[in-house]
């Protein structure tokens, strides 16, 4: 198997996210994190039926929700005030 060294960019926030996912999966290195999560988007991405593009436009409200947030849940993905 051939292996290609490449650099990715990542904001510091970021980086400690993917830091503690490591952890928590038990991922050897960075390397095995992001091909673990690439295998898992491919079969996510197959289930969703919906536009991919959409989805992932979505996400960025993700954060501003709040982990425990589901009140706000139309307000930040179709900018409606309940």
């Amino acid at each position: 198997m051939w292996y290609i060294m490449s650099v990715i960019r990542v904001s510091e926030e970021t980086y400690n996210e993917l830091k503690k996912l490591k952890r928590k999966v038990g991922a050897k290195s960075m390397a095995e994190l992001i091909s673990l999560l690439v295998r898992i988007s491919k079969e996510k991405i197959d289930e969703f039926h919906g536009a991919p593009a959409t989805f992932l436009r979505t996400l960025k409200f993700a954060s501003e929700a709040g982990e425990y947030d589901s009140e706000r849940v139309d307000e930040l993905l179709y900018g409606e005030k309940s």
